[in-house]
């Protein structure tokens, strides 16, 4: 995977959509090791059914007047959804919500979007299905990240 950022030590790669499976599953990544970090393996894993965002189309044109509702399906039980918009006019602002997966709805009130200027930007929706530790000598603390995001261009009018 390539590095990320320029931050030594920190992974991470985008899968292309179909690159996980719909029933989820547990993904094994290897390292050799090198000159600061020993060998190791770390272990993510992602939930059956996966999660997936039910109504993106709906952040395609936003009326900030009216609040926009998100809705899904699937996502590992205990964990949380992200939702985060943005929109740029001659300032910017954004607006971020965590809402639990178990949920499958969630509605972002006009007054909040009326908070952001009227614009182009993005939406995207995330769940991070799991956090898992795991050692390699020369580390003080390691962890793999599995998240879906979901994401897409919108109009705040």
């Amino acid at each position: 995977m390539p590095a990320q950022l320029g931050i030594k030590g920190e992974y991470g790669a985008i899968l292309p959509s179909g690159g996980i499976p719909s029933t989820g599953g547990m993904f094994t990544f290897k390292g050799t090791g090198g000159a600061d970090v020993g060998a190791f393996t770390a272990t993510a894993i992602l939930s059956n059914p996966l999660f997936l965002w039910t109504n993106q189309s709906a952040a395609a044109t936003v009326d900030r007047t009216q609040g926009i509702t998100f809705t899904w399906t699937g996502g590992l039980a205990g964990t949380y959804v992200l939702i985060s918009g943005t929109s740029t006019s001659t300032v910017t602002g954004g607006y971020s919500c965590r809402v639990p997966v178990e949920a499958g709805r969630f509605t972002v009130p006009s007054y909040i979007l009326l908070g952001l200027p009227a614009g182009s930007g993005g939406t995207s929706v995330q769940q991070q299905d799991t956090v898992s530790t795991f050692a390699a000598t020369g580390l003080d603390i390691a962890g793999v990240t599995a998240a879906i995001e979901f994401s897409v261009p919108t109009t705040y009018k």
